[in-house]
C-alpha cells in the first residue's frame, strides 16, 4: 500500500535518470518493486510514519536498477555514465521536498483552470496528441492551439511560482 501510494514520486525519481523513456522506466520500476519485494526482510524505519523512508529506500535501490539497465542496454540512447546517474539521483533525494512542492502547485494550479483549457493540455499530454492532431480534431489552427498552449503553460508556471513561494520557496 506504501509503495502504491509513493509510485509517482518513485517513477519521477526513475524518469530523471533515464531521460523520460518510457519503456526503460517500466521495467525499471518493475525490477525494483522486484528487489524491494525480495529484500522488504531488511527495511526499517525509525519514524512514525515509514513513508519517507521508505521512498528512499525505493529510490536507492531504484538508483541500482537503472545503473544494472544502463549497463545492460549498451544501445539505450539515453545512457548515462554511472557516475552522473549517482549525480542526478543525489540531487533527485535532496530536493524530493521541493519537487514534491512543485506537484502539489501543479495539481492546485491544474485544479484552477477553466474546462476548456484542462480539456485542451489533457488532449496535448494525457492523450499524446500532436499540435495538428489537436487543432483537426478541436476543428481550430494548429497556430489557435499552438497559441492557447503556449497561454496555459505560461499561466500555469506563473501560478506554480507564486505557489512555491508562498510555501517558502524562492524562484
Amino acid at each position: 500500500m506504501l509503495i502504491a501510494r509513493h509510485e509517482r514520486r518513485i517513477r519521477s525519481f526513475i524518469a530523471a535518470l533515464v531521460s523520460c523513456h518510457r519503456d526503460a522506466i517500466d521495467e525499471i520500476i518493475q525490477s525494483t518493486y522486484l528487489v524491494a519485494w525480495q529484500k522488504l526482510g531488511s527495511f526499517t524505519y525509525v519514524d512514525e510514519a515509514p513513508d519517507e523512508e521508505l521512498i528512499r529506500w525505493m529510490c536507492t535501490i531504484a538508483r541500482f536498477e537503472v545503473k544494472d539497465y544502463v549497463r545492460r542496454q549498451r544501445d539505450f540512447r539515453h545512457a548515462l555514465d554511472a557516475s552522473l546517474i549517482d549525480r542526478i539521483a543525489d540531487l533527485q533525494v535532496e530536493q524530493s521536498d521541493y519537487f514534491e512542492a512543485r506537484h502539489e502547485a501543479l495539481a492546485h494550479c491544474l485544479g484552477r483552470l477553466p474546462d476548456s483549457q484542462r480539456h485542451i493540455l489533457n488532449l496535448r499530454y494525457g492523450h499524446n496528441l500532436s499540435v495538428k492532431e489537436l487543432a483537426a480534431r478541436e476543428g481550430r489552427q494548429a497556430g489557435a492551439v499552438y497559441t492557447a498552449l503556449s497561454r496555459i503553460r505560461k499561466a500555469l508556471e506563473h501560478c506554480i511560482r507564486n505557489a512555491l513561494r508562498q510555501e517558502g520557496y524562492s524562484s
